[in-house]
């Protein structure tokens, strides 16, 4: 806690200017992912409009977060930013009705799921071993659940397999990585089996929200 010049404990102030300069500029590449053909469609299709791209930016910006809340406010700020700024940009060749339901849609998940990865962000950096070993699984089937969906769930109508399964290898290394570089110790076998059971149950619950039939998105 950061105390202010008389003694007394200050809150400490949460930087915006990272989380929403990523959720611009993940809003932007993602409306030019719809756009672009070819090599370039496919590159920034993975990089910026997929659950594992925007779940990992929330996540990464909400690490340096020193508090609990200012965690959750930092991985909300980018992903209500980035939807913004997508259907922003989406608006004029599309129609309003449907564009403003899938805005509001969207949106709800984005608060939802930004809390969710900002409290677990916060918890791999500063809770106890264990704790930190579980949120951090919990993370990776977050992260990786898109991908998983994809490639073990038959019927899936949204992307393709080659794809899928390096966004569930890449959600797999963010989460990892955000566990390993944790400072004190950390419990690998509490992170390995709390990442199996999210895997699982962030595959079907990454179909069950691509499966909504939900136009303009």
């Amino acid at each position: 806690m950061v105390e202010s010049p008389g003694g007394a404990p200050a809150r400490q102030r949460i930087g915006l200017g990272w989380p929403l300069t990523a959720g611009v500029a993940l809003g932007i590449a993602s409306f030019c992912a719809d756009l672009a053909q070819g090599t370039l469609r496919t590159v920034l299709q993975f990089g910026a409009s997929t659950g594992f791209a925007w779940g990992c930016a929330a996540f990464v910006a909400a690490l340096p977060a020193h508090t609990r809340r200012g965690a959750a406010a930092a991985a909300v700020i980018v992903l209500c930013t980035a939807t913004g700024c997508y259907y922003w940009l989406n608006l004029p060749g599309g129609g309003l009705e449907p564009l403003l339901k899938a805005f509001l849609y969207w949106m709800l998940l984005s608060i939802a799921g930004g809390t969710l990865l900002g409290v677990l962000a916060h918890a791999v950096r500063h809770a106890s071993p264990k704790r930190a070993a579980i949120a951090a699984g919990i993370a990776c089937g977050l992260l990786a659940g898109a991908g998983l969906a994809i490639v073990a769930i038959p019927g899936q109508r949204f992307g393709g397999a080659g794809e899928a399964v390096l966004q569930a290898l890449a959600g797999i290394t963010v989460a990892t990585w955000s566990f390993a570089r944790r400072q004190g110790p950390r419990t690998w076998p509490a992170y390995a089996a709390a990442a199996l059971l999210a895997c699982t149950a962030g595959a079907l619950a990454w179909a069950a929200i691509e499966s909504v039939p939900v136009k303009g998105f």
